[in-house]
């Protein structure tokens, strides 16, 4: 068994979010989700392989072995962002940062989403609140 330290946890959680923030570029620039399938198939064109539980920790920050760094390159190339943001906690990728707008307008329709769906019964003004209260959680972290 591996011994992990708090901070391996907090570099999980920074790759998490990361990788999230990749989900949602690639979302906003095709339209429509990237499914595992999909990412599963382009590194298999790379001669590269994740399996679900690997994605699952990967997207969860949740512990376990990661994935070795050419995994991990191998998706920054299927992002088209630098290996560098994935590996070592690069820099913001200009491409991601010219469209920090439209996901963090992403990311707030699903806030707003899950909002009216489970909160439906909550009162109007209630319901401002809770998505307020959310609103925050929309921003860009990388």
């Amino acid at each position: 068994m591996t011994e992990h330290t708090d901070h391996d946890d907090l570099s999980r959680a920074a790759l998490a979010r990361r990788i999230q923030l990749l989900q949602d570029f690639a979302e906003v620039v095709r339209g429509e989700p990237f499914s595992y399938a999909e990412l599963v198939g382009a590194l298999r064109r790379q001669d590269l392989s994740l399996s679900p539980s690997q994605w699952s920790q990967l997207v969860g920050g949740g512990s376990g072995t990661l994935p070795p760094s050419e995994v991990l390159a191998g998706l920054a190339r299927v992002f088209g962002v630098p290996a560098s943001f994935l590996l070592e906690g690069g820099a913001l990728p200009p491409a991601l940062e010219a469209m920090a707008g439209a996901i963090l307008t992403l990311r707030a329709h699903r806030i707003q989403e899950v909002a009216d769906r489970h909160l439906v019964d909550l009162a109007p003004n209630v319901l401002a609140d809770v998505i307020a209260a959310l609103a925050p959680l929309a921003r860009i972290r990388p």
